[in-house]
């Protein structure tokens, strides 16, 4: 029962996370494409598009796989990992795009760029949800056990922007607040597979 508990704490911080780096993400990007509500629309569409792309991806492994523990803390690690690569990815984009501000179709190319930056992690936060309900998801207890996941994973989608917006960004800057964030990431994706390693496919429940 206690790594029941776990994995409903950790997929409650996987979706906090998810929104956390969508609003500090949101500051740089604005910044190098133009504070629009174009810009702020086509992040929210791409984080939405990667959600359910790696919900639809996910959905048939999840479901074949023998260690789905394991597969969930390797999800984690690579949007972790992820989260630390991207502020290198903020350096490099306004060489990409500001030479090419005035070209016909620009809003196009815009697009192109941001999708192409945020849709890995994206997809990498849908397919935590097919992987999770293989693990916690008992058949007899569908709707109870979906409905913990969901509340859980929706609260931590209301503390993220709350923590970004008037905790972690105030007091730590972009940059740390990105950084601490893939930290979470980090620590709960090496939690789970030294865990899924110790059991060798034993989940506890």
């Amino acid at each position: 029962m206690r790594i029941n508990k776990f994995i409903l704490i950790a997929f409650m911080i996987s979706g906090m996370t998810a929104l956390i780096y969508e609003v500090v993400w949101s500051r740089p990007l604005q910044l190098i494409f133009g504070s629009t509500i174009y810009a702020a629309s086509t992040i929210l569409t791409t984080f939405l598009a990667g959600f359910s792309l790696g919900a639809y991806l996910l959905r048939n492994i999840a479901d074949n796989s023998k260690n789905p523990l394991r597969l969930f803390g390797l999800i984690e690690l690579g949007i972790g990992l992820y989260g630390i690569i991207i502020l290198g990815l903020f350096k490099i984009l306004p060489s990409i795009y500001l030479p090419i501000t005035d070209i016909s179709g620009i809003q196009f190319i815009q697009f192109l760029l941001l999708f192409l930056v945020i849709i890995i992690p994206a997809t990498l936060f849908g397919a935590t949800w097919p992987v999770v309900n293989r693990i916690y998801v008992r058949f007899e207890k569908t709707g109870r056990d979906i409905g913990r996941l969901y509340s859980c994973n929706s609260f931590g989608s209301f503390l993220g922007p709350l923590a970004a917006g008037f905790v972690l960004i105030p007091l730590l800057g972009i940059k740390t607040t990105s950084i601490f964030t893939a930290c979470l990431n980090l620590s709960i994706g090496i939690i789970i597979v030294l865990y899924s390693i110790k059991k060798r496919g034993e989940y506890g429940f």
